[in-house]
């Protein structure tokens, strides 16, 4: 009797191991843990072992499955937040319709806080800069009524673009006015004045002066 369940505990283990061994070769996870099984075995560490490197077999494939999983799952966030980023700022290029400018200032006051500004009128830009508004087609000029911030943004459509070194010729005056206005009093808006630029794309000429001149200047190239 003994001999004989001897022999079918023998088989029976037989029978483990090439269950054992089929799951090594079916699944590429965890295979070190399926020799180790198989070693356990083979040198008679008996049912429990063998019951315990099948436990840590599946604990290990289902680990590397969470972990999978995961990885995919972070991967699909970072692309719906780059997606989100992207579709921030409209792009009237990509849409096919032409953003008017006070469209463009608009959706600039929309997505950032300027400084109590003040749109200025046609007899302010002509006294002031001389500036003919017969050669505009359309625009905004805005101030910030704050003595102590020399924030600026003027966006100017062209009836013709030949006129675009007329128009950026004053614009160029208005940098300097505040840039004066500034250097003695307040150095900090004095450096953002003198870090800003007027800017021509075909027939448009925009200047921006401001802290955040970077990201309303995204802003408005998105819509050229």
């Amino acid at each position: 009797m003994k001999h004989g369940r001897k022999v079918h505990d023998i088989q029976e283990n037989e029978m483990k191991m090439n269950e054992l061994t089929g799951n090594c070769v079916k699944r590429k996870k965890g295979n070190y843990l399926c020799l180790l099984a198989a070693v356990l075995l083979i040198g008679g560490c008996g049912q429990a072992g063998v019951n315990q490197a099948l436990g840590e077999t599946t604990a290990v494939n289902k680990t590397a499955d969470e972990m999978a999983a995961a990885d995919q799952a972070s991967g699909e966030t970072t692309a719906a937040g780059q997606s989100a980023e992207t579709a921030a700022v409209p792009d009237a290029a990509a849409s096919g319709e032409e953003m008017s400018v006070q469209e463009m200032y608009d959706l600039i006051t929309e997505s950032v806080t300027l400084i109590s500004p003040v749109i200025m009128q046609d007899n302010f830009i002509e006294n002031y800069y001389n500036i003919d508004p017969a050669l505009l087609e359309e625009y905004v000029f805005s101030m910030s009524e704050e003595a102590t911030s020399a924030e600026t943004v003027v966006i100017m459509k062209l009836k013709d673009k030949a006129d675009a070194d007329t128009i950026s010729a004053a614009l160029q005056l208005v940098i300097e006015e505040k840039s004066g206005e500034m250097e003695n009093y307040l150095p900090g808006q004095y450096d953002i004045v003198k870090k800003s630029a007027v800017k021509t794309e075909g027939s448009y000429v925009y200047l921006v002066i401001s802290e955040q001149a970077d990201a309303i200047e995204k802003i408005i190239e998105a819509q050229l």
